[in-house]
């Protein structure tokens, strides 16, 4: 089953807003603008702190970036016993977070926008410069395999941003460590954050699994029922919740929610391929089929709903269409072991013991096959095609080229690129990824079976 509603960790780095240390242009800039606005004015009692934390931006020193920003503090100490000076009171709070102090930050802050309500957008601007650079230094600490790093990083940047990314992965990371009780702590504050929403929506899966390990089985529902009618039009909050009920052994009071579900004519591709799954995990086979047919006459080159129509159709006895969508999966896509055997199940079991005894030996006769394989659009006409090539057979670190063709809305060639591989060893596995610019919207992705040493 593809597309399924499993977490995911979200590496991308986080892009920071162009708000900076204030400088003598933005003080000029400000000279003339309403009594009501954010007015930020230096004097002669903060120049020095604009001076030193500008050169504390500009240094690419750590030591020297601490010290400078230490002496800015210095300078503003005696300007941010009160709340007069609001200038000084933001430059404060900037030179808190260059020395990594986001408590006294958040204070700060906090003080900057009472003074002036009309300053919030400064602060919340600031405030997310702040945590995105604690949240990119916590991805960049996973990466290097340093969870404990990492973890301390999301708690920072939390203190100042409660955003559901930071929060959830901190519960994951939890989780890693071992420690239940402070997961299910973070997984909270994340679906309390709700922001983003598909994060927060992510984080109840992930706080309904913990609280079910550790036996709180209603809790779990209880929370992702409230979520879905916070949500109202949030189709996998919905189906979440459905899902909890049939966990919780009372398929019953979920079929509403399936069968409003199905009646739906406002889905997109995906949200039917996410339905179908739900319903799969449900044990609602026929009712899965329905799904992955509506994502399908919306898209009938997407793999997913191909593999996975083809997957509910075998649970759900419909063998016509099981051996007519995994012969097509078998054709579009040759590299793919699974696909073999569906269609050697869908044969074996609608008599035909030929045919199944067919696709067995041409799946062991692979030499490597290309998993989890995945279109992604990435940004205005860019496309990747990402998975694992795994080895199957003795041709390990042999070069081979894989041709992909690229596949418009109707079903034409819309581009053909190459990927070059070097076949792992039998059980090993090896990323792979093809990027792809087009003009032309592309609907799908195919495998001719084709490839060259």
């Amino acid at each position: 089953m593809k597309n399924s509603a499993a977490r995911r960790w979200p590496f991308a780095i986080v892009l920071l807003v162009a708000v900076g240390a204030l400088g003598p242009a933005e003080l000029a800039g400000q000279e003339g603008q309403g009594e009501d606005e954010c007015r930020l004015v230096s004097n002669s009692q903060t120049e020095g702190a604009v001076e030193k934390m500008t050169e504390a931006g500009e240094t690419t020193d750590p030591q020297v970036r601490v010290s400078l920003y230490r002496e800015a503090l210095a300078d503003l100490e005696s300007e941010v016993r009160d709340d007069e000076d609001i200038t000084a009171l933001w430059l404060a709070a900037e030179a808190h977070i260059g020395v990594g102090e986001f408590e006294a930050a958040d204070q700060l802050l906090k003080r900057f926008v009472a003074a002036n309500p009309a300053c919030l957008q400064r602060a919340t601007d600031t405030r997310f410069n702040a945590w995105a650079a604690a949240y990119n230094e916590a991805i960049q600490h996973y990466q290097a395999g340093d969870e404990e790093a990492s973890l301390a990083a999301f708690l920072k940047s939390s203190v100042i941003k409660r955003d559901s990314r930071a929060l959830n992965n901190a519960g994951l990371l939890y989780q890693n460590l071992g420690d239940p009780e402070a997961a299910i702590a973070q997984f909270r504050g994340a679906v309390e954050a709700d922001d983003p929403t598909d994060q927060a929506r992510d984080a109840s899966l992930n706080l309904a699994e913990a609280l079910r390990a550790e036996g709180r089985e209603e809790e779990a529902v209880e929370m992702l029922r409230v979520f879905a009618e916070a949500h109202p039009d949030d189709v996998m909050a919905e189906m979440n919740y459905a899902l909890a009920l049939v966990i919780a052994g009372d398929p019953s009071a979920a079929q509403p929610t399936f069968q409003a579900l199905l009646a739906r004519d406002d889905l997109t591709v995906d949200q039917w391929n996410q339905v179908g799954v739900g319903l799969y995990e449900a044990e609602a086979f026929a009712d899965a089929v329905t799904a992955f047919q509506k994502a399908r006459e919306l898209n009938p080159y997407d793999r997913d709903a191909l593999n996975n129509l083809a997957t509910s159709a075998l649970e759900a006895g419909d063998l016509e269409l099981a051996a007519e969508t995994s012969q097509l999966l078998v054709e579009r896509y040759p590299y793919d072991y699974d696909a073999y055997t569906l269609f050697a199940n869908a044969a074996s079991q609608g008599g035909d013991a030929a045919g199944a005894l067919e696709m067995i030996q041409k799946r062991e006769s692979l030499a490597f096959s290309l998993e989890n394989v995945q279109l992604r659009e990435r940004g205005e006409n860019a496309y990747v095609v990402e998975g694992m090539v795994m080895g199957r057979g003795d041709g390990a670190g042999s070069m081979v080229t894989v041709p992909i063709e690229f596949l418009n809305w109707q079903g034409g060639v819309a581009a053909t690129e190459e990927l070059p591989l070097t076949v792992p060893a039998s059980g090993e596995t090896e990323l792979f990824q093809v990027e792809l610019t087009s003009e032309t919207p592309i609907a799908g992705f195919r495998f001719p079976q084709s490839a060259s040493p």
